[in-house]
């Protein structure tokens, strides 16, 4: 459950498989314009994380958020929040491989204890439509998230829609107490935090932002090399006020020139309104950099300098090699930079080998580790056989576990009489999950022993 950096694992049990003999053509032919998360697709093309292992990974950045409640201007918390988005889409754009459908009433929880801790609990709470709930909290925050992932096969490429939206409730600066020091998070037992924390989270001392996630797009699905972009706009939204912030995806286009489309690529731009006013402005690259523009008067005033932040841009041309893409972010005279990525926990020779483990940060590495210290539910991803048998490199018995489980899931929606009620969230007049806390009681006996042969929800 708790992760450490310093001692997870830094590798997989073995190297991602050749998928150079096989054809997924067979399989996408069948599913033009339709939904894919109808459909089953060979493990081959999957990576050993579930989905709700892969929604985790948003807090691989986390500290942001931190640093946003403690901004002095509620222009800087907008900057912060806004970069925090953009470092979640970076961690998508070299991983082409599909994450594991969870199933019905899976579960994973994920806690960090070091510099920026929170705590990450998610659940599968509909399988059609497919809804993952999501709840964490940080020291000064709380992260709430309804996905609603759709995939469609247009020819080339394939497309993720979420339907889903986030809610960032973020505690005021006015409100910071002692209580947010990093000991107070941990403390206490987890039963006694949370009582305390539902207790303060009642004073209503939390501004809250909401926004969904933009569509994302796998090209060259059958030919040639896949890479992924975003595309359309996110819209952040300060629910107390008028401000926003809208950010929009440069979209890559087939009849651009060559210049056009190396100067356009994976960019984005925005700005941070009140009402109709513009306030502040921002602009980088979705895989690499996040800057401010802090004087709205050279917005369009471009200088001969390219962002040198350094890093580790996600750019997945280059192969094998240390050397990233560079960051050919045209700066303005005042932009400034407020994050970029970078791996610098990472070994060369780690760095060199990335591309034979999925393309998994350190972060993602340690998401599917076995935890033998931690009482967990029996619906936790880190007990699903399929995905530790593609991790270990057994595909034939990592397929047939993953056919076995989909099928006992189809018979169980055919057996059950009622809506299916989740364990840990509750629909709320919204239609809205909505976390009730429960989990940190860390009473599991009702919870299904969902991987086994004899499930039954």
């Amino acid at each position: 459950m708790a992760i450490d950096l310093t001692t997870s694992r830094r590798k997989l049990p073995s190297l991602m498989l050749d998928r150079s003999s096989y054809s997924i053509f067979s399989v996408l032919k069948q599913a033009i314009g339709k939904d894919l998360t109808r459909f089953s697709i060979p493990v081959i093309w999957n990576e050993p994380l579930s989905l709700l292992q892969r929604l985790s990974e948003c807090l691989e950045h986390s500290s942001l958020l931190d640093q946003a409640a403690l901004a002095d201007t509620s222009i800087e918390r907008f900057h912060l929040i806004t970069a925090f988005i953009v470092s979640h889409l970076s961690s998508h754009l070299e991983r082409t491989s599909k994450p594991f459908n969870p199933l019905l009433g899976e579960t994973f929880e994920l806690k960090n204890e070091k510099d920026a801790p929170f705590h990450f609990i998610a659940e599968q709470v509909s399988h059609h439509p497919p809804i993952s709930a999501i709840h964490a909290r940080g020291l000064n925050w709380i992260l709430t998230g309804n996905t609603q992932l759709g995939i469609k096969f247009h020819g080339t490429n394939v497309a993720a829609l979420d339907e889903g939206g986030w809610v960032l409730r973020i505690r005021k600066k006015s409100s910071l107490s002692r209580s947010s020091s990093i000991s107070s998070f941990h403390s206490c037992t987890e039963e006694d935090n949370q009582q305390n924390q539902e207790a303060n989270d009642q004073d209503n001392d939390y501004e809250e932002y909401t926004w969904k996630s933009p569509n994302a797009v796998v090209h060259n699905i059958l030919f040639g090399h896949m890479w992924c972009e975003f595309q359309g706009q996110i819209n952040l939204q300060h629910m107390q006020s008028n401000r926003r912030a809208i950010l929009t995806i440069k979209s890559h286009s087939w009849f651009a020139s060559q210049a056009t489309k190396a100067a356009e690529m994976f960019k984005f731009s925005g700005f941070i309104y009140d009402g109709d006013d513009k306030l502040s402005a921002f602009h980088g690259n979705y895989g690499h950099c996040y800057y401010a523009i802090d004087n709205l008067n050279d917005v369009e005033l471009k200088t001969r300098s390219c962002c040198s932040a350094g890093g580790h841009n996600s750019m997945q041309f280059n192969f094998n090699t240390l050397i990233a893409p560079p960051c050919d972010v045209i700066l303005t005279p005042s932009s400034r930079l407020i994050w970029h990525r970078h791996l610098l926990s990472m070994t060369d020779e780690e760095l060199l080998s990335r591309h034979h483990y999925y393309y998994f940060t350190l972060f993602t590495m340690c998401l599917n580790e076995e935890i033998f210290s931690t009482i967990l539910p029996p619906t936790d991803c880190r007990y699903r056989r399929d995905i530790r048998l593609l991790e270990q490199g057994t595909l034939e018995a990592a397929a047939a576990e993953k056919h076995r489980l989909e099928e006992q899931q189809r018979a169980e929606a055919r057996t059950r009489e009622c809506e299916y009620q989740p364990l840990w969230f509750k629909k709320n007049d919204n239609n809205e999950y909505i976390y009730t806390g429960e989990y940190e009681k860390r009473k599991f006996d009702h919870c299904p022993n969902l991987f086994s042969q004899v499930s039954c929800l």
